[in-house]
């Protein structure tokens, strides 16, 4: 039953115009799985009314409301209140924020910046989402102390001793969870509604030639170069012919996307690969359906987002078995795991793959609705109701 009036959550989470200095765009980016979550909550008017709260380093040009239920807080935060001051300005600013709005509860996402710390230092009961895993993340790329992966590692698990609730995206991301806090929940990742559209059944194609899809961040755990590597020494010693596109931002590893760059280079020269930095979720659902396999091979991964975009299009998965990434081989027949680290068992996966040709997996095959905006968002809202009911007991003091 539906409460006598909606109840006010905060979602705080990252503006993506902040994060790649976008200021002049007039519209809120957020990440995928926010995104989606928040479609899903829009299904919801009578018993949830949303406020998106983000921070940013400029004044922002955005629309006060998103959805029936959805609105939306640029909060201003000058750079000296962000990591240097281990994100006191922002803090204050969302906690000033939350106040004013009488939130009942407010969840944060993610813990890659200051999202983490400002749910639990609201002075409200809070929830965390883990989009990422920093520990892991940092333990894989052997982050140097006093690096940024390093840091957010530790106030990523200063956040999870003191959130009320942690939402896990997969068996994997509970498991760097649990030693620190008991209070969690299974919950997926949501896929974005426009991926559930029908599949086209004969999607426009350049060529005849198999098309492969890599789609991630380019940075060294995410492996693209050692893929673009793999897949140009397998063509030259006589493997099938192929092309492959890379969708994926450059990140700020200097030394190893110059060599992407390098590598990518020759190989859009040779007239077999191509890289985008990103597209829109309509042309990337469009670049999915004319595929015929997805490569996702990363050396640590907490969820795999993309992996379930592949799958709701019926896409073939070659992936690694490393994560959370093993949990969609459970509910999905068209992935196969292989070791991140050994390129062979890649192209051999591959070659298996590419032999079963162009078929699609029916949505009929597997569990799908798991991920469906509306799906993960009615099980939220049934935990913000549960939470906000609760006896709350304050977070502990703000570290000094």
């Amino acid at each position: 039953m539906s409460p006598k009036q909606p109840l006010k959550v905060g979602i705080l989470t990252t503006d993506n115009r902040e994060h790649f200095h976008n200021y002049a765009s007039p519209t809120p980016e957020f990440g995928t799985a926010v995104e989606a979550l928040l479609q899903g909550l829009a299904d919801f008017p009578e018993e949830i009314e949303a406020h998106v709260i983000s921070a940013a380093q400029k004044p922002l040009r955005s629309p006060s409301q998103l959805a029936k239920n959805i609105f939306y807080h640029s909060l201003l935060v000058p750079k000296f209140g962000w990591l240097r001051t281990v994100y006191q300005g922002c803090i204050r600013a969302v906690r000033a924020k939350v106040k004013e709005l009488n939130l009942s509860l407010v969840h944060g996402q993610g813990t890659e910046r200051d999202c983490a710390l400002e749910a639990v230092l609201s002075g409200r009961p809070n929830l965390l989402t883990l989009h990422g895993n920093m520990r892991a993340v940092a333990r894989a790329i052997h982050a140097s102390p006093f690096s940024y992966h390093w840091f957010h590692s530790f106030l990523e698990s200063w956040a999870i001793r003191r959130a009320d609730k942690v939402f896990c995206n997969s068996s994997y991301t509970e498991s760097w969870v649990r030693p620190l806090n008991p209070h969690v929940i299974a919950m997926p990742n949501p896929v974005r509604s426009i991926f559930f559209s029908p599949i086209c059944s004969e999607p426009t194609r350049r060529t005849d030639d198999p098309l492969l899809l890599v789609v991630g961040l380019i940075c060294s755990y995410k492996q693209p170069l050692e893929i673009l590597r793999a897949l140009r020494e397998w063509r030259e010693q006589g493997g099938p012919s192929f092309r492959c596109l890379w969708v994926g931002a450059l990140s700020g590893e200097n030394d190893y996307v110059s060599s992407f760059r390098k590598e990518m280079e020759a190989a859009q020269k040779a007239g077999w690969a191509d890289h985008r930095l990103s597209l829109p979720e309509g042309e990337l659902r469009d670049v999915m359906d004319a595929s015929d396999v997805l490569l996702h091979l990363p050396s640590e991964e907490a969820f795999g987002l993309v992996v379930a975009e592949a799958m709701l299009r019926g896409l073939r998965v070659v992936a690694s078995r490393v994560g959370g990434i093993p949990d969609f081989s459970k509910v999905y027949p068209g992935i196969i795991l292989v070791d991140p680290h050994q390129p062979q068992a890649w192209l051999q996966a591959l070659q298996s793959t590419l032999q079963q040709g162009p078929s699609r997996i029916s949505r009929e095959d597997w569990s799908f609705r798991m991920f469906h905006p509306h799906e993960v968002a009615k099980q939220h809202i049934h935990h913000y109701l549960t939470l906000s009911s609760a006896p709350y007991l304050p977070p502990l003091a703000s570290p000094q």
